[in-house]
């Protein structure tokens, strides 16, 4: 059984000096945000990294993303 979950998370994202507040739709083993009006879907590696899935974004990018992903559930306490 599919478990959707939205939630919104808040990322510096290389080469600027804003935080960049994103949705992220968590509905299955992956985590989907649209970013500069680009679907993105990353995969946690289970390893503390993180994968593309779909969508085209550098490295890092996924990276900072993913690490905001984290933030956010060990805030909640998960």
């Amino acid at each position: 059984m599919k478990n959707d979950s939205n939630f919104r998370i808040s990322v510096t994202l290389n080469g600027t000096d804003q935080t960049t507040h994103l949705t992220v739709n968590h509905k299955d083993e992956t985590f989907e945000v649209e970013l500069d009006g680009k679907t993105i879907v990353i995969l946690n590696n289970g390893d503390n990294s993180w994968s593309s899935v779909d969508g085209n974004a550098d490295q890092l990018t996924i990276n900072l993303i993913g690490d905001a992903i984290e933030q956010f559930y060990n805030e909640q306490g998960w």
